[in-house]
């Protein structure tokens, strides 16, 4: 059974400012590595900064009112309407990390869940459509990178996966407990302590590390299970 696991890299920060990988692809690719390791799973990953997307929803109700199987999901023409949908849709888990701003998701990333209101209310796509819903069901987790200790890594998951899973319908994954650290936490998260100078030093956290890891494998455990489910519903249905 193939498993399809889609990430989100939600910072603002593109590579060439950085000087290199920034926290959140570092924390962001373990969790997909890891998914990897699961076998027989294909990941891929939008970058948001670097592919140029910066424009939120803004309420127009195109996909309410216009949105069908032969036209585009969102009036908007950028990468989201462009590349973006078309991969949300294919996914059958979903992976959103951003870093910390002000302790909550990055602007940018919330632009991006936002801008999936076209999946969630559009007239084909959405709830109210034939299809009943296309985001429903699919499997949810998020990553988290601050730059201290209790930098607001916590609210930033909580907001990030639980809000959006509740809303969209999706199903959050939390990592299981990890050995010696204790708790599950609401994802992947970490800190990058360090100046200016030194470059994803979340790379060096030890629990940021092994939380993404756990994630990753366990991304890909529930969504076999949801997978396998819903195959054996429509065996009896048939």
């Amino acid at each position: 059974m193939e498993i399809k696991v889609l990430g989100v890299c939600g910072t603002p920060v593109r590579r060439k400012v950085a000087k290199g990988e920034t926290n959140t692809e570092v924390l962001l690719r373990t969790v997909m590595d890891s998914a990897k390791e699961e076998g027989d799973v294909q990941t891929d990953i939008l970058w948001l900064a670097e592919d140029g997307f910066n424009t939120g929803c803004e309420h127009c109700n195109w996909c309410l009112l216009k949105q069908s199987a032969e036209s585009r999901v969102c009036s908007k023409n950028d990468a989201m309407t462009n590349e973006y949908y078309a991969k949300v849709l294919a996914a059958d888990a979903l992976v959103l990390a951003t870093p910390v701003y002000i302790g909550r998701m990055s602007w940018l990333l919330a632009a991006f869940i936002d801008r999936l209101r076209a999946l969630l209310e559009g007239k084909y796509y959405g709830f109210r459509g034939p299809l009943g819903g296309v985001l429903q069901d699919k499997v949810l987790a998020a990553a988290a990178v601050a730059w201290f200790r209790h930098g607001g890594v916590e609210s930033a998951l909580l907001t990030t996966l639980t809000c959006t899973s509740f809303i969209y319908g999706m199903i959050p994954v939390v990592a299981s407990p990890i050995p010696n650290y204790g708790g599950f936490g609401y994802g992947a998260g970490g800190v990058s302590v360090g100046g200016p100078d030194e470059l994803a030093n979340v790379k060096n956290d030890d629990y940021a590390m092994r939380s993404a890891k756990n994630l990753g494998k366990r991304v890909v455990k529930v969504t076999r299970i949801i997978k396998a489910g819903k195959e054996a519903l429509a065996k009896v249905k048939a």
